[in-house]
């Protein structure tokens, strides 16, 4: 086949010769540009030349065509793979020559710090004074490019978050006020004032008194009162009742820390539990903190019996009037309530509605027998008696605070008129006539005067 293309080749005229060789001079040039797509040629070729060869193979017919065919297709595969590798770095020449160009261009620099871990240890163990010291080199630019740049510093935190506003959370629970003055144990003075009143007494416990007769642990109660709630910011919550019968708010104080104060006074053992309907909200809470203060004899529970009769009975088992303190209110100093700020003992600050029963205004009329508060308004001996003559304890509403006002006074019995001569329309009678009569209101002498 060969010879017969030669003998054909050498008949053709000069001219087609040189044609035809600048043709297959273009050609072989075309297909070396494109040698990866003759590469891909050549396989397709080669592949079909194999699956011929099989299918002739099973029947039995000559191979030799395409078996040349196969070979011409895998020379072609090997051939332009090779050129294809030198044009477009497939191969490891043209990876020598990338590494050439990398150590030519202007990161030289950088490919000459690159050495092994034997190059640079074989360097250590020469003699210093043998290894020729080299001259520093002007840092180009490529090498301040090539610094790794600094890692990005984490910002730093805050010391602390910073903390809520406990505005936030009191607001929550009720009015936000300010403790302007401690009274005492379970009264304070708030600014603002709630509804134009300052006064606000702590609902559900009672601690004991420092006016009108001083309480066993009262002065302690008043005293921790001051430490924990002077100058703070609490918020008021409100139970049913809002205002007591002597112009006081009632509520409950919450602290910052999301404490009741009033259920701290229960807890620690400065008060006892106090429960005036229909303001009952937090009973179960108290009378718990209660029982657990009671059993650790914590504060006024650590006290004998006998001082814990001189307490105001407030259902607790202990106190003046329960069983066993029958005998107490001869010597109990004083069973009256809280009175209103700036009040003293003698300047008559205390009336009936501050006793809750009439033993307690006995106590307070056999302590000072001059009576300077008015319990005795017949003189005969009885503090607080009502209309009838008969000793009874001390009307007062079911949701009234246990501690009193000076500015809320009303006798259980009428007295005199102050200020000159008393007649029948002045009193509710009939009332037990005054000691010699003054103001002639007894006409019949029976000792009841003002009798219809």
């Amino acid at each position: 086949m060969i010879g017969r293309f030669v003998r054909w080749f050498g008949t053709l005229p000069n001219v087609v010769k040189i044609l035809l060789a600048i043709a297959a001079l273009f050609v072989l040039g075309l297909s070396v540009l494109l040698s990866p797509l003759m590469v891909f040629l050549a396989v397709v070729v080669l592949a079909v030349a194999v699956l011929a060869l099989v299918f002739r193979a099973l029947r039995g017919r000559p191979l030799k065509t395409w078996g040349m065919v196969a070979a011409s297709s895998l020379v072609l595969v090997v051939l332009f793979s090779g050129i294809s590798g030198a044009l477009y770095g497939g191969g490891q020449p043209g990876g020598r020559q990338q590494e050439r160009v990398a150590s030519s261009g202007p990161d030289r620099n950088i490919v000459r710090q690159e050495k092994t871990v034997e190059e640079s240890a074989s360097e250590e163990t020469l003699p210093a004074a043998k290894t020729p010291k080299p001259e520093p080199e002007p840092e180009s630019e490529s090498r301040v490019e090539s610094k790794s740049e600094p890692e990005p510093q984490p910002v730093p935190k805050p010391d602390s978050e910073p903390k809520p506003d406990p505005s936030d959370s009191l607001a929550k629970r009720g009015k936000v006020v300010t403790v302007s003055r401690v009274v005492d144990g379970d009264t304070i003075e708030v600014s603002p004032s709630v509804e134009g009143v300052e006064d606000v007494r702590l609902i559900g416990m009672d601690t004991p008194e420092t006016y009108g007769g001083e309480e066993p642990y009262g002065a302690e109660a008043s005293a921790f009162t001051e430490q924990e709630l002077a100058g703070e910011r609490v918020a008021l919550e409100f139970d049913v009742e809002r205002i007591d019968p002597y112009g006081r708010v009632l509520a409950y104080v919450w602290l910052p820390d999301g404490s009741m104060f009033n259920d701290t006074l229960v807890s620690e053992g400065y008060a006892q539990v106090a429960t005036f309907p229909p303001n009952v909200k937090f009973t179960e809470r108290f009378l718990a903190s209660q029982k657990e203060a009671r059993n650790a004899g914590r504060g006024l529970w650590s006290f004998s019996d006998e001082q814990l009769c001189q307490l105001a009975d407030r259902g607790n088992g202990i106190g003046e009037g329960t069983p066993d303190c029958s005998g107490s209110a001869s010597t109990s100093t004083s069973a009256s309530p809280t009175s209103s700020p700036g009040a003293a003992p003698s300047s008559g600050d205390l009336d009936c509605a501050d006793f809750p029963t009439q033993a307690g205004a006995q106590g307070e009329l056999d302590a000072d027998p001059s009576d300077p508060n008015g319990l005795d308004a017949d003189g005969d001996g009885q503090a607080c008696e009502d209309s009838s003559g008969g000793s009874s304890a001390a009307s007062s509403s079911p949701s009234a605070s246990p501690s009193a006002s000076p500015s809320a006074s009303s006798s259980l019995s009428p007295g005199p008129v102050s200020g000159g001569d008393t007649d029948c329309d002045q009193v509710s009678g009939p009332i037990p006539t005054p000691p010699g009569d003054p103001n002639g209101l007894d006409g019949d002498g029976d000792g009841l005067a003002c009798e219809d």
